[in-house]
């Protein structure tokens, strides 16, 4: 019989929700809470359906894969809207201990995210002020994180003065009390890990920089954990979408009792020394904690691994670069000849080979795809994505890539690689800015807000993604009969595909 693994996601978007049940299979059987129950963006769910959900399927699961944020704020993006008081929270929080009560066998993974604070105005995750003081209140919190290290420039200082002048006091007083309210019940789980009631923890990094409010916040969070010398029980790193499938994958490695090696290969020789955009790290010291996060262990001769890493990136990652700033971090400082090549020769040596592809934020690089296409590699390497983040994107290659090690699913592996061409290429690198423009702005609606889950802006973009696929990787698009197409969010960020295969 396969082992249950009970999985709380961290809310219910498509990469939350769906990706971790449309891995390969590994012999083991994911249980997760109905859709219904987890809310939907800024409506949090019921913490205490969540919590009565949880007590009532876990007495029999080898594993649990707990997002806190959902079971205490009820999503991620409710963690940053709501008013309870840190009692309240902190109750929430006990469900940690009734479940070993419960099943003191199971295997207990969990994730908590430090608040965010983006630096742009927009309110469609963030408090409605958002849309008018966003920036501000991030430029706040690095100023004063700067001045109370006594780094503030003459200049900052004096924007420093006219932002004081800007922000009305309440809005500041919300964002601040929250952002207290979240560190302290951060602080309380962490007193729960140092109980040992947990087996593995990650605390997430919700987009982050060197400075600001969410970069104060980590530095407390880490006193706690070296007062507390729990250093290698939580680590830090930026995180948040990808934590439970970094954390499946653990879940499925110890389930196992197998450690699996792991080699990391840059496409530029200075790639592990670039900080991606929406972090405030180097990309290796990231890969380092998800790949330990992960049950895996890095190695650092090719030949003694079991996976290779391959990470397409450049010798510097420029946020919306122009044209003349992409030539030499990409096109001199990075062989993708070198990088295509040593995926062939890995994979003629039977390794399992994973590709993050994070040379760009928030985009797959298509110079890339296209060569791996006309090299007809791309259900040939074994785990691919291009998403969002650079560390999202290296925690999902990572679960593929460790699951696959375990099941050697080449039928679910092949359908979650195209699910990935599908998302990460063809919809996020062109149909959906085709949809923001000739579906919904033609129309009169934005990129925030369409026609409705399933409206003709989806059917549009659809149509548009399908074309494009067929135009430009017939590979792939041979290999599927027909899509859904839905937008969980109502916005065109992120969509929701159902792919039915032709096999």
């Amino acid at each position: 019989m396969r082992k249950k693994i009970l999985l709380l996601p961290l809310d219910e978007r498509p990469c939350n929700f769906k990706f971790p049940l449309l891995m390969p299979s590994a012999d083991i059987r994911i249980i997760r809470p109905p859709r219904e129950l987890l809310g939907n963006k800024k409506l949090p769910a019921d913490c205490k359906e969540i919590a009565r959900w949880v007590i009532e399927n876990v007495r029999d699961v080898y594993a649990v894969v707990l997002s806190m944020d959902m079971l205490i704020y009820g999503g991620l993006v409710p963690s940053r809207l709501h008013f309870d008081d840190v009692r309240t929270l902190d109750e929430r929080a006990e469900i940690v201990r009734e479940i070993k009560k419960i099943n003191p066998d199971a295997k207990l993974y969990g994730f908590q995210t430090i608040m965010r604070c983006p630096f742009y105005s927009l309110s469609n995750e963030e408090p409605d002020y958002y849309a008018e003081y966003g920036a501000e209140i991030h430029l706040y919190g690095r100023y004063a994180h700067k001045q109370s290290l006594g780094l503030l420039a003459e200049s900052e200082e004096r924007d420093f003065a006219r932002i004081k002048a800007l922000l009305p006091d309440e809005v500041l007083r919300d964002f601040i009390e929250r952002r207290k309210a979240n560190l302290h019940t951060l602080l309380n789980t962490l007193r729960m890990v140092g109980e040992d009631l947990f087996d593995g923890f990650i605390v997430s990094q919700d987009d982050s920089a060197p400075y600001g409010f969410t970069a104060m916040d980590q530095s407390e969070v880490r006193e706690y954990i070296k007062r507390n010398k729990l250093q290698l029980k939580a680590p830090i790193y930026p995180s948040a979408d990808e934590a439970e499938m970094t954390l499946l994958a653990r879940a499925v490695n110890e389930l196992n009792r197998i450690v699996p090696k792991i080699y990391v290969y840059y496409a530029s020789a200075f790639g592990a020394t670039v900080t991606p955009a929406f972090e405030d790290r180097t990309i290796d010291a990231t890969v380092k904690c998800q790949i330990l996060s992960a049950g895996c262990q890095r190695v650092y001769e090719p030949s003694e691994c079991d996976i290779f890493l391959a990470v397409n990136i450049g010798a510097e990652m420029p946020y919306r670069p122009t044209k003349e700033q992409l030539y030499r971090p990409y096109d001199v400082e990075r062989s993708l000849a070198e990088f295509v090549s040593m995926i062939k020769y890995e994979l003629g040596r039977g390794k399992i080979v994973a590709v993050a592809d994070v040379a760009y934020p928030s985009n797959a690089d298509e110079e890339l795809l296209r060569i791996l296409h006309d090299e007809d590699l791309l259900l040939k390497i074994h785990a691919y994505a291009g998403w969002n983040t650079s560390s999202n994107t290296l925690g999902t290659v990572i679960c593929e890539a460790c699951l696959y090690n375990v099941g050697r699913d080449r039928l679910g592996n092949e359908h979650f690689l195209i699910h990935r061409y599908y998302d990460d290429v063809g919809y996020v690198n062109h149909a959906r800015a085709w949809t923001d423009v000739h579906a919904a702005l033609a129309n009169g609606y934005s990129e925030e807000c369409l026609d409705g889950e399933r409206g003709m802006c989806t059917e549009m973009a659809k149509g548009e993604l399908m074309r494009y696929m067929r135009e430009n990787y017939p590979r792939i698009a041979d290999r599927v009969e027909d899509i859904e197409v839905s937008s969980p969010w109502n916005r065109s960020f992120e969509m929701d595909f159902s792919i039915k295969y032709k096999d």
